[in-house]
């Protein structure tokens, strides 16, 4: 059985672009922790995301954002110069943020609704009785 799980923060942007089919493909680093104070250590992850749900991927999340990857441990390899080069990265079956790190979004409804009632005036309600 090949499944992985990391917790991490992003740290690029997702980089989404398409196979000559059409294929979405999302790719990102994720940077993981472990250890404490002078002896914390820092390992970086390389993630790939395919389909509809790179796009979701790259729509949604952003660097620093606090995700959980669960996927399959990916590693291939390729020759350059005559030697031998290994790639590891995550196949992601599932990218989620992580609410209990990533700061709370502000309701920005009121100042929506101001920017409306500077360009259109102030809202004008309906009665109750449509006739």
């Amino acid at each position: 059985m090949n499944n992985i799980t990391i917790v991490g923060r992003i740290g690029r942007d997702p980089e989404l672009r398409f196979t000559k089919d059409g294929k979405a493909v999302a790719s990102f680093s994720v940077a993981t922790d472990h250890g404490r104070d002078d002896n914390k250590k820092t390992t970086w992850h390389n993630v790939t995301v395919f389909g509809q749900y790179a796009e979701h991927a790259a729509a949604t999340i952003e660097k620093g954002s606090n995700v959980i990857v669960v996927g399959k441990l990916d590693i291939s390899s390729y020759e350059k110069d005559g030697q031998k080069k290994y790639v590891t990265k995550i196949l992601a079956d599932e990218v989620g943020l992580l609410c209990r790190w990533n700061p709370v979004v502000a309701d920005k409804t009121e100042q929506v609704m101001q920017k409306v009632t500077q360009a259109f005036g102030q809202p004008k309600f309906l009665d109750d009785e449509p006739f």
